[in-house]
């Protein structure tokens, strides 16, 4: 009880800390994900500037929709590739969201086809910002897209690993929940390490790390393991819809971090980013991440053989959704 008096007394203090204040820019502000995120960010008391970005036509009607809302945060929008580098001046984090939903009916080709093509554009546009935000993409499909836009920044000559991170937050809470209704636990006190990479064939959910400890046996936890890692699950229940609300929320969480980073504070996120400490060049996993960018990334020992198992045939995956990431631009 004493230690709970303390962190409480110790979280009332911070809500009062003076803090800087902040642009953050949702690209893809009109798809239903931009949208969700940009409700939640609508209120933020840390960002003084929300900036909205889409080429659709509908932009300009969800900017006077948000306006509605009380918020002492200046709201303003912008539509076309033409505004694109406006839209971006001043921020502090850019936030990918738009593209093409994954879709059992729709070729990933098509999807990654799609969705590459608007990183290129935005991850061009960023490198031309001074000094460099912090820039975080929730587009999929993350193993492909993250490496590609680093590429990008590369050939653009402005390229820092440290500011670029993939959002696998979504992935974390999605292991929490079902872990916490398995094992009939309460979900604010489950946590499950997910790790590798973000995809059906390339995710590692930790059970072995989870707290509090499973009572689930052995199958039974491979059992769960997979549910976490099939996507497909949602898709079939939820058809046409998507898990827009979920992901938006995820974003919404990994903004919250950045503006604590920016505040002089030391966050950890779940993110894919640029890692060569487990045999391919990028990782998903808990990152710290500091004012100056991505630090040390949280490893994990005594696993369960099955997840070893795992990880290797994941960590082939991923290494192979990297490098077509890596080789895109000479397709094109």
């Amino acid at each position: 009880m004493a230690l709970a008096r303390q962190i409480f007394k110790l979280s009332a203090h911070m809500c009062y800390l003076p803090c800087r204040n902040y642009q953050v820019t949702i690209t893809g502000a009109a798809s239903s994900t931009g949208q969700s995120t940009a409700l939640l960010l609508r209120t933020c008391p840390s960002i003084t500037k929300l900036v909205l970005h889409d080429t659709l036509e509908h932009m300009p009607g969800i900017v006077l929709d948000l306006s509605h809302i009380p918020s002492k945060s200046k709201l303003k929008g912008y539509i076309g590739e033409k505004t694109l580098l406006e839209a971006l001046q001043g921020s502090d984090l850019v936030l990918v969201t738009g593209g093409v939903p994954q879709d059992m009916d729709c070729p990933m080709k098509s999807i990654l086809s799609k969705n590459a093509d608007l990183i290129k554009i935005i991850a061009a546009a960023v490198t031309r910002i001074s000094p460099l935000p912090f820039f975080g993409i929730a587009t999929e499909p993350l193993n492909t897209l993250v490496p590609m836009a680093a590429e990008v920044m590369k050939n653009n000559g402005c390229y820092d690993q440290s500011k670029l991170l993939g959002i696998t937050v979504i992935d974390t809470l999605k292991a929490q929940t079902l872990y916490a209704k398995e094992n009939g636990f309460i979900h604010s006190e489950c946590h499950v390490p997910v790790i590798c990479g973000h995809s059906k064939e390339s995710m590692v959910p930790l059970l072995s790390q989870a707290c509090p400890k499973s009572r689930l046996t052995e199958t039974k936890s491979q059992e769960l393991t997979a549910k976490l890692r099939d996507y497909t699950s949602f898709e079939k229940a939820s058809s046409p819809l998507f898990p827009t609300l979920s992901v938006a929320f995820s974003v919404y969480l990994f903004t919250q971090s950045i503006l604590e980073v920016l505040d002089g504070r030391i966050a950890q996120v779940n993110a894919l980013v640029e890692n060569n400490d487990f045999g391919t060049s990028y990782f998903s996993g808990l990152v710290e991440v500091n004012k100056n960018g991505i630090g040390e990334m949280r490893m994990y020992a005594d696993l369960f053989s099955y997840e070893c198992v795992l990880l290797e045939q994941s960590i082939k995956q991923l290494r192979q959704d990297v490098t077509i990431g890596k080789k895109i631009l000479e397709l094109v």
